[in-house]
């Protein structure tokens, strides 16, 4: 759960401290307020990829933090970003790294924006969802580890497998690279040294001058008169004996220094030889990075890599062989696994449409039909799978035959080509949901599924920003009350326009634009009362009397 956070000179947000609590949160306020900033906020938070286009003007760095728990555990995460562009985190103190981030948001966060509200219409989101729904994690990632195995085999043979002549070019090439990068005896770092000891040598006279000058000054005269005039006038008034403490120190620390400055001049040596040298060797180097990478790193990294491709090529005959038994198992392997995930989705997929229609109708949308469209494409490159072409799966339906076995285009999430399919007005013939949802019908399908897929996770944070996009008043008190039914279970987080879909808030924030003339900001605060009364009312279409006597009504409705 979400129990505090704070942000700081991130976009409109001076400076912003809010403590929602658990069940259905709301926030409110009036168009171009920064309702979104929450939402945008906990993204950057827990991943995000943002620039410096997030800071406040005239704010040198934004930062969010945040207090969680998590299985009974008290997290405290922060981000900040900087004019830079570079973004720092901090988990409990340590510093983190962005996929940590993004791994504990996988464990307790889920945020939908509006361009995460666009995203369900892609079939490879939707394909995600199902699998989500019916928990083959493990079995898409064992299809996804045997396509990038299988993958790897056959770029290997297609470069084992080339011509004689071509594979004796390549060899000869890499033979050659290697030779050059071994020649050259590079260690990490050393072009940096030899600048250094470069920019040294190549300013050894002016060194040499200052050293010269430094000398001079401190065996001078001046000094030893201020020294020897000090101790006059300490003889001649003993109250100034800190004088002569000061005297003794500037003595002790001018015999130190031009004892320093012998050294240091000892050690410069004009050596033209050993100049041409250094200037020989950073040529080396820049021709091996124009070559072979950007630093010695790179250089030595190609090196190893190109060694290992000579190893191959040298034992291309038995690499081959073996490499075509290996692409044989890992094809028979494949095409089991990617046919058992795809009969396990068409087998779920009945499922999910049903839960997603129960919820629809909770909202309003009683009429609408769903199914789930299935595809497999014919590749001569493919997979072997006993499946059909097209396959669409409804509520309680049949599955359809195995089909002729075929080779099947795969990918890294197998075989299938996953697509909602809807009708969202009766009598009408379901169409790919990209192709007939409004943006009403967008946010209500997505909070539909939203609900589905939260009614068996574990305690997350749910985050919508505006949900309601596109919903009528109407419409807009069932969206409410499927928030807050999705609330029993998660701590919600909602960003509304509308008075019927706030009023289901158990707590209830307003987000208001402030300005000081020179520049604007937004605010957070928690309403209560009277306060949040007058806040509906407004929403309703201004404070009177009878909006005021509405907000009443709807706050104290038993749903609400």
């Amino acid at each position: 759960m979400l129990e505090s956070i704070h942000i700081v000179g991130f976009a409109v947000a001076r400076d912003v401290t809010l403590e929602p609590g658990p069940g259905l949160n709301v926030f409110t306020g009036e168009t171009g307020a920064g309702k979104s900033l929450i939402v945008d906020a906990l993204a950057f938070l827990f991943g995000a990829r943002r620039g410096r286009e997030v800071i406040a003007r005239g704010i040198e760095r934004a930062t969010v933090s945040a207090r969680l728990s998590l299985d009974g555990e008290l997290l405290e995460l922060e981000r900040t970003v900087g004019l830079s562009g570079r973004s720092s985190a901090r988990l409990n103190g340590e510093v983190a790294t962005l996929d940590q981030l993004q791994q504990l948001a996988a464990r307790l966060v889920d945020i939908h924006g509006q361009s995460e509200q666009l995203a369900i219409l892609r079939p490879a989101v939707q394909l995600a969802v199902l699998d989500e729904f019916a928990g083959l994690d493990d079995q898409r990632t064992k299809v996804t580890g045997l396509v990038r195995d299988l993958r790897e085999v056959r770029r290997d043979l297609r470069s084992l497998s080339t011509d004689a002549r071509e594979r004796e070019r390549l060899v000869d090439q890499l033979r050659f690279e290697v030779d050059e990068i071994a020649a050259a005896a590079l260690t990490p770092g050393e072009d940096d040294e030899l600048r250094r000891e470069q920019t040294r040598l190549a300013n050894t006279g002016r060194l040499l001058e200052h050293a010269a000058a430094a000398l001079e000054a401190l065996d001078g005269a001046p000094i030893a008169q201020a020294i020897q005039a000090v101790s006059d006038l300490v003889e001649r008034d003993p109250t100034a004996t800190g004088l002569a403490d000061l005297a003794a120190l500037l003595e002790t620390a001018t015999v130190d220094l031009a004892q320093s400055v012998r050294r240091y001049r000892d050690t410069l040596d004009e050596d033209p030889e050993r100049l041409a040298e250094m200037e020989e060797r950073l040529d080396v180097i820049a021709r091996l990075r124009r070559k072979y990478g950007e630093t010695i790193d790179d250089i030595l990294t190609y090196a190893r890599d190109a060694e290992a491709r000579l190893a191959a090529l040298g034992s291309v005959d038995v690499s081959i062989e073996a490499l075509e038994a290996k692409e044989r198992e890992l094809r028979t392997s494949l095409a089991v696994a990617a046919a058992e995930l795809s009969r396990a989705r068409r087998a779920a997929a009945g499922d999910l449409v049903r839960a997603i229609a129960a919820e629809l109708e909770h909202l309003g949308m009683g009429g609408a039909t769903l199914s789930v469209g299935f595809a497999c494409e014919d590749h001569d490159d493919g997979i072997e799978v006993s499946l059909p072409d097209y396959e669409i799966v409804i509520t309680n339906s049949p599955l359809a035959g195995e089909g002729e076995a075929l080779p099947r285009a795969f990918t890294e999430t197998g075989v299938d080509r996953v697509e909602f399919l809807a009708s969202f007005n009766p009598g009408e013939t379901p169409r790919p949901l990209s192709s007939v949802a409004s943006g009403g019908e967008t946010s209500r399908f997505m909070l539909a599924l939203t609900t589905v897929l939260g009614s068996t996770a574990e305690h997350r944070l749910v985050v919508f920003d505006e949900v309601d996009e596109g919903v009528g008043g109407r419409a807009g008190a069932l969206v409410g009350e499927a928030l807050r039914r999705l609330a029993q279970r998660h701590q919600v987080l909602s960003i509304t326009h509308l008075p019927q879909v706030a009023a289901f808030g158990e707590h209830h924030f307003v987000v208001t634009k402030e300005t000081d003339g020179a520049r604007s900001w937004s605010e957070v605060h928690r309403l209560e009362g009277e306060a949040r009364v007058a806040e509906l009312a407004a929403m309703l279409g201004g404070e009177s009397e009878a909006t005021r006597q509405a907000a009443r009504e709807m706050l104290s409705t038993p749903t609400a």
